[in-house]
């Protein structure tokens, strides 16, 4: 029987399940308060009875005392015949009509008391009248008439049988008021155990609810919430089976708990899917010393295992003759179609791929009998071509055939979809870096014909210069003594200008050749390679009296050695070239590290460059002030080619004093300086430096 109501009662949906609840506990609760009120409301009407009881019995009594205060006053006036004996009479008189009036209200709602009440009230008036009328007749004289009354005792029977009748009507207001009091006192008891049952019964009738509601709703829902905890705890295990969920019931929550076991499923599906598109999209996508060929040989090979196919093919685009190409195919048949020309009827399903960019599926396919499709019916029964886009064009597609008859629904769209994309995007890789291989050998070729074609203008330009110089030379050694000034002038001037044109070719190699070396970058210290130019140049710093300061904050940085002293050696120089003819010419050398970078600061307090002008001396061959100096006119050129070509960048800015700072970046390779706190020192050249760290 227990069996036979649990499943009746899975099979309910959840709002009958709430109703059921609902009408279980509240139904009975309603009823249990509902006769609870009932006791409590007839236990109010007994108490209201019980006080009109009381209230009725203190009116009778109250009359019955009226009544003994007019029968006393007369005696007592009548003995004594003096009116002030007759003082309770009149005191009686006014409270009689009111106590009569109470008294008959309240006796309205006691059964049998009103006529009693009647009764009662016409025999106080006739006492209170008689009285009144022997009062009278005493005080007009007539005494024996009254004293004859008194001794006939018409009067004491009247009082005495009033007396009666009251005292009879108190008795049954006590019995009455007994009665209610013990019919109170039972009512009393039963709301109490009335309500102490309710009580007990609301909290059993709750703890039946609580526990229907958790075995059909927070239970359920706690079961369900951790089992989605637990998917995402082990989402990332997925050998590890979703456990079913412990709901039985065929409710709402029941086929939310069917749902999402399928979705669990169905995730962890997705999920061993994606990692497998993902692995597979790592190995077709790694371009292989076989290059595009390799790629797509692995593409449809890889689809073939994946997809369970019998044949996967290839076939891209050819806009120039409008057709199909197959570019590769899997397994055997690859041989037998590789550079297969297909024309672009032969296949409709891949036409409608292609010119949709969605999926297209083809059924039955040896039953079309049509010349054009024929020669790739003989591949397979169905088909399903999947477009390969890049960038959101079609260039080609990927079409997998089946021998035997597949139905649409059958094939798995979305992992075909998903491979889909990987194959488009290691095709399109390996379409650019064959684009970029090939672009970059004639890149190759071409900038080795433009070196060799340097060089040889060099050569040949180099010797014109050379013959030219050397005979202007010879001519004045010869006939320097017999020439004018102005012929001498004219030989000099072609002498220098032979000397000029030799030394711009070479300025011309040395630009050109900063970056053709092959070799890789080194660790450099800037420390070191700074020393080495400030020793080579030392007797020119010394002889221009130049105060150098050198800051100790380098970093091992990548680059090349030798690119890094033409560097130094080009901003040295051109400070020293540029320093005027100040007395206390100083050059103040510096570094800091920048992220990633080591900033390297090159300042004078030279003659300094105009702001204006601080971009074009980067140019080469320009000369701000040509006559002021000597020289070509490449060396920040230089600088500017070897820092960009390890990705700095040097720039020049305007010391406020006088004189310029020329700046560059380096990458820093680490920071392996010495950990050794060392400040900044001043040295004039000329001085030996104690250590190699320090200037």
């Amino acid at each position: 029987m227990r069996g036979w109501g649990t499943i009746w009662w899975n099979r309910l949906r959840v709002r009958q399940k709430v109703l059921t609840i609902v009408l279980v506990v509240f139904v009975p609760l309603a009823a249990a308060l509902g006769f609870q009120v009932f006791l409590i409301n007839h236990l109010l009407a007994i108490q209201q009875q019980h006080r009109q009881t009381v209230s009725a019995r203190y009116q009778i009594l109250t009359l019955r005392r009226l009544a003994v205060d007019i029968e006393d006053a007369f005696r007592g006036y009548l003995l004594t015949q003096q009116d002030i004996f007759l003082k309770p009479l009149e005191e009686a008189e006014p409270k009689l009509k009111p106590t009569l009036d109470r008294a008959l209200a309240l006796a309205e709602s006691i059964p049998g008391l009103a006529g009693d009440v009647h009764s009662v009230s016409d025999r106080l008036h006739t006492l209170l009248e008689s009285k009144h009328a022997l009062v009278q007749q005493v005080q007009d004289g007539r005494v024996e008439e009254a004293l004859n009354y008194v001794r006939s005792g018409k009067g004491l029977a009247i009082s005495d049988a009033l007396r009666n009748d009251l005292r009879l009507m108190e008795d049954r207001l006590d019995q009455r008021s007994q009665s209610i009091e013990l019919d109170r006192e039972t009512l009393v008891q039963q709301v109490f155990w009335g309500l102490l049952l309710v009580v007990a019964g609301t909290f059993l009738l709750g703890l039946l609810g609580i526990r229907l509601l958790a075995r059909s709703i927070t239970g359920p829902l706690g079961a369900l919430q951790v089992s989605a905890e637990r998917l995402a705890e082990n989402a990332g295990d997925l050998n590890r089976e979703v456990p079913p969920i412990a709901i039985a019931s065929s409710d709402e929550i029941g086929q939310l708990a069917r749902s999402f076991e399928g979705m669990a499923g169905r995730v962890k599906h997705h999920i061993r899917e994606l990692e497998v598109i993902g692995a597979i999209g790592h190995d077709i996508n790694t371009i292989r010393p076989d290059g595009l060929d390799g790629v797509l040989r692995r593409i449809t090979d890889r689809a073939a295992d994946l997809l369970q196919v019998d044949v996967c093919l290839v076939m891209l685009r050819d806009q120039r003759m409008g057709c199909w190409i197959v570019e590769a195919a899997s397994r055997e048949w690859h041989d037998r179609l590789y550079k297969s020309v297909m024309l672009w009827e032969e296949l409709p399903v891949s036409m409608k791929a292609f010119e949709t960019g969605e999926p297209a599926i083809g059924e039955n396919l040896r039953k079309d009998l049509r010349p054009e499709g024929v020669t790739c019916n003989l591949i397979g029964e169905s088909l399903l071509s999947l477009p390969l886009l890049a960038q959101g064009v079609p260039f080609g597609v990927l079409v997998l055939l089946q021998e035997r008859q597949v139905p649409a629904e059958n094939w798995n769209l979305r992992l075909a979809k998903g491979f889909a994309v990987e194959a488009a995007i290691a095709i399109s890789n390996a379409r650019l870096y064959e684009a970029a291989q090939l672009k970059e050998k004639g890149l190759d070729i071409r900038l080795r014909e433009l070196e060799h074609l340097a060089e040889s203008l060099a050569h040949d330009l180099k010797g014109p210069g050379a013959r030219m110089e050397g005979l202007a030379t010879l001519l004045l050694k010869e006939y320097g003594g017999r020439l004018d000034e102005r012929a001498t002038r004219w030989l000099r001037l072609m002498e220098q200008s032979g000397r000029d044109l030799i030394q711009r070719v070479e300025d011309i190699l040395a630009v050109a050749r900063v970056g053709t070396q092959q070799e890789a970058v080194e660790a450099v210290d800037p420390a070191f390679v700074l020393q080495e130019v400030l020793k080579a140049r030392s007797g020119e710093l010394e002889h221009r009296r130049a105060h150098i300061s050198v800051e100790n904050g380098f970093s091992l940085v990548a680059c090349h050695r030798a690119y890094l002293r033409q560097v130094f050696d080009n901003l040295i120089s051109n400070a020293v070239k540029f320093s005027g003819d100040r007395p206390d010419f100083e050059i103040r050398i510096s570094a800091a590290r920048e992220a990633e970078r080591l900033a390297v600061s090159v300042a004078d307090n030279g003659i300094g460059i105009p702001p204006r002008q601080v971009e074009r001396v980067f140019e080469p061959f320009v000369r701000l002030d040509s006559t002021a100096t000597q020289g070509s006119g490449i060396g920040l050129a230089i600088v500017k080619r070897i820092v960009e070509l390890y990705g700095g960048r040097v720039w020049i800015e305007s010391n406020g004093e006088g004189g310029c700072t020329v700046r560059f970046t380096l990458p820093v390779l680490g920071d392996l300086t010495s950990g050794a706190p060392v400040g900044i020192e001043t040295i004039k050249q000329g001085e030996e430096p104690h250590d190699q760290r320090r200037f």
